[in-house]
Order: structure tokens, then sequence, then C-alpha cells
């Protein structure tokens, strides 16, 4: 038995969306295709979505995917994992290198990977310092210049320096304008410099760098690669990315606003239903990561497979959500749990553990009330559905009802006996998180 799903195996650049498409994210992959061969102006597109929600398994589909010959698509893609790079100081090396590992050895891309060489180490500098650069238009440098010149030696040396200074400024213009020359080359522009092919850049987990990386990239794209049929697809958690922005500039920051500056166009990776509710997808991905885990034998996994099925997808439940769940099935014990009311507490609250945890805080102070498993699991709108859902409802109703003599409607007496017996089910969901739920704690 496994603790984790084990890496999709998919092959970079070569495998689509068929065979790995399980949430019917195709078409949201046709949708991008169409903007970026469409448009020619320079794109940032952000491809938005919370950490587990399947941006990366998406884009690194898509990339194969838009080659495919029988899109007929021009642009040419490259990707780039963000985060594998982020313990360099300098983004721009990686980011060159891996455009121009993806070049046709035509006579464009040998003639842009010549270039690109000698180029970039001219346009190189330190991360930490790019974005200062960038933001005070090399005042900074300059100042520290002229400050350090003029305590060592006077204020002749301190116009030397700054003489110095504008003489790199000069040569880093004119490696810019060269940079940006050969990169439109790459895009075989037609005499009125409409850009024929397109290169499309997917930059992937910026939101997990380190503030000062991730920003310094971004500067980087908008500066150096705004180019016509040159656009970048960011694969990215816009909140956690305005939480760099305010690790770097200060609380007081409007981080949305800032990154209005690098982003052209938001697209939301949502649920690819109207209202978001997709209990078949959610349930298909359990069944997958299940078989991968070998968690298939566990007990309650199948009424836990229905607690997934019930649980209100409005709470934003990722993939990732989906596998904690099978992992959590896996590392419980199952004590406390001889009566079917307290088999379905156990399964819920598992479900929950991962989705809702203030739910199961308000349970240990028995102060856990129906109406917010209501909203949890929308227990009461299957009344008329009967059977296992009906079970849940009232295994839930019981072990939230404060006071047992006087709130019990005339169904709930025979339902307390069916599914506690005799014990107190209060008692029994304390029981259950007591000896199961917190054995373990995954992070």
């Amino acid at each position: 038995m496994r603790l984790t799903v084990p890496d999709p195996k998919i092959k970079l650049y070569e495998d689509g969306f068929a065979g790995h498409d399980h949430l019917a994210r195709e078409d949201t992959g046709h949708k991008l295709s169409d903007l970026v061969e469409h448009i020619d102006d320079p794109l940032v597109i952000a491809l938005d979505g919370a950490w587990g929600s399947g941006k990366s398994f998406f884009l690194k589909c898509w990339v194969g995917e838009h080659r495919k010959p029988e899109h007929g698509h021009t642009a040419e893609t490259v990707y780039f994992d963000a985060f594998k790079h982020d313990y360099l100081d300098e983004p721009l090396i990686a980011l060159t290198k891996a455009i121009t590992d993806r070049l046709p050895q035509d006579s464009v891309g040998r003639k842009f990977l010549k270039s690109s060489k000698r180029i970039v180490s001219k346009l190189a500098m330190p991360t930490a310092r790019i974005v200062g650069a960038v933001a005070t238009g090399g005042a900074t440098e300059v100042t520290g210049a002229l400050a350090d010149a003029a305590i060592r030696s006077g204020w002749k040396e301190a116009e030397k320096a700054a003489e110095e200074f504008w003489n790199k400024q000069t040569a880093k213009t004119a490696a810019m304008d060269q940079f940006r020359s050969a990169l439109e080359q790459l895009t075989a522009p037609d005499e009125l410099g409409t850009p024929q092919k397109k290169l499309v850049v997917v930059v992937d987990e910026l939101d997990r760098c380190r503030p000062d990386y991730a920003l310094s990239l971004l500067e980087i794209i908008k500066h150096f690669f705004n180019v016509d049929g040159v656009h970048f697809v960011l694969g990215v958690n816009l909140k956690e990315l305005q939480n760099s922005v305010k690790a770097r500039y200060g609380s007081g920051v409007d981080a949305a606003k800032y990154l209005q500056r690098f982003i052209s166009i938001e697209m939301p990776l949502r649920s690819t239903t109207a209202n978001g509710y997709e209990p078949a997808t959610y349930s298909k991905h359990f069944l997958t990561v299940a078989a991968k885990m070998n968690t298939v034998e566990m007990p309650l996994f199948s009424l836990t497979k229905r607690y997934l099925e019930m649980a209100n997808h409005h709470f934003e439940i990722t993939l990732r959500d989906v596998e904690k769940i099978s992992t959590l099935l896996a590392v419980t014990t199952y004590e406390h749990i001889e009566t079917l009311g307290a088999r379905h507490l156990l399964a819920g609250l598992i479900v929950l553990k991962i989705t809702a945890p203030h739910l199961i805080d308000a349970a240990r102070r028995k102060e856990l009330d129906f109406n917010e498993l209501n909203q949890a699991f929308l227990l009461g709108s299957r009344t008329g559905q009967g059977g296992i859902w009906n079970e849940a409802r009232q295994s839930w109703l019981l072990a939230t009802t404060k006071n047992m003599n006087e709130d019990l409607g005339p169904d709930e007496p025979e339902a307390l006996k069916l599914l506690f017996k005799d014990d107190d089910p209060q008692e029994v969901l304390r029981l259950v998180i007591a000896y199961n739920l917190d054995s373990f704690v995954l992070p």
C-alpha cells in the first residue's frame, strides 16, 4: 500500500489529453490554443487555480496537445518549471536555455541560439538586484557606485564610476535590442511585421518560488520578451503570488494591482460544470487514486467514497484534497465503529478532515451544528433518496442534536436504535474522533 499517488507518466511534448484527461478539461485546452494562435500581441496569460487543482497536469498535457499535427497550429510550445530553477540567482539564463533547447535546428533556431548565448551574458544580473534596478531605472546601482567611489578616492573617481555605469547601461540597452530582434526572427514576421509563427512559453509553479525569484521572472518576461507572437502562460495560484508581492514590497502594497502590470489575461482553471458541483468527476479520481495506492480494500472505502460524492464542492475541493482523503483513509485506525451510525460518522469525518477541518474542531467541543453538516454534505436535500443517503442524514442529525428528549422527530427514535443501538450518538462522535482521526495527522 502507498500513502501518496505516483506522479502521472506524461511524455512532455508528446502526450496530450487523450488517455489523461479524467476531468474533461480538453475543451479548456482548445480555448487556450485558440487564444494564443489568433492573437499577435504579446500575451501573458495567468492560468489561475488553487494548489492541487491540477494546473501542472493540465499544462503538461497542453504543451503536447497544442503541437499535434491534426490541430494545424503553428506555435512552438516550451515548458519551464520555475520552481526547479529558483535556487539560481539569474532567471533569464535558465529561461533562455529552456527556449533554445526546444527550437528546431534550422538556420533561424541556430542563429538565435548563437546570439542568445552572447547577449544574455551581458544582460544577466543577480536576482536580488534586478527588481530594484527596474523599479528605480538603475538609480540604486549608480547611487551605490558613486557613493563607494566617493568614499574611496573622492569625486573625480565618482565621476569616472558614473561614466562607466552609463556606458554599461548603454551596452545593456543595445544587447536587449539585439535579443528582441532575435526573438522577432523566431516568429517569422511578414513584410508588415506580422508574426507568422508563435512561441508559447509555459512557466509553471511560479507561485511556489522564492518571492524575489518569482517577481524577477515576471520583470524579465515583461521587459525582455515583449515581442509580437511571443506568449507566456503562467501556471499560478494568483492569491499566493500576491503574497509574494507583499513579502517583497510590504503588506501595504496593492498586490492585485501590481500584478496587473504583468498579466494580460486571467484564465481560471475551474470545475467543468456550470455550478462547480461535479461528484462523478471526483468520485472517478478517488477510484483512480485508490487503485494506485491500493486502498480499495481499506475499511470504509465505499462509504467514504459516498461521502465524497455528497460533499458540497463549492468548498473548492481540489484533486489534491481527494488524494489526501485516500491517504487519511489508509492511516486511520478503526476503533469504536461497531455500529452503522459510527461508521457513517467516521467516513464523513475523514472527508471533513481534509475539506472542512474547522467542523472537526467544533465536533471536539460538542458545538457542531447539524446546519453546518447540511452545508458540508447537502444532507437536507437527500431526504427523499432513502437508503444510504437517509442513513447519513439521520446519523449526523442524531450526533449533533443537543437535547434528545426534546428535539427528536417522530422517526428519529427508531433510527437511533437502528444506527447506534444503546450508544449515545454524541459520545460516539467524540470517541470516533479521539480514537481514529487523532492517531495520525496529515500536514
